[in-house]
């Protein structure tokens, strides 16, 4: 995960909400405004891993078709690789 990913990541790791479901005796977790990114888990920290991998593909996949995320910001400066 590239490190502009992974601080849009915490960010929105951030804002997650996390319940405990006493019925199936599992952690969910979901990000609100942010549809299909959910995670369920047996203790909050593999919860918080599982979410931050679906909003990880969430967010690529968004970008792929164009989607615009909210929240999400590209660099303005391009950048470029120097040779060697």
């Amino acid at each position: 995960m590239n490190f502009l990913f992974s601080k849009f990541i915490e960010k929105m790791l951030g804002r997650a909400t996390y319940e405990y479901d006493d019925t199936v005796r599992r952690w969910a977790a979901w990000i609100k405004g942010v549809p299909g990114v959910y995670a369920q888990g047996r203790n909050v920290e593999e919860t918080r891993s599982d979410l931050a991998s679906c909003l990880e593909e969430y967010l690529v996949v968004s970008l792929q078709e164009g989607a615009v995320v909210s929240g999400f910001k590209m660099p303005k400066k391009k950048i470029r690789a120097k040779a060697h």
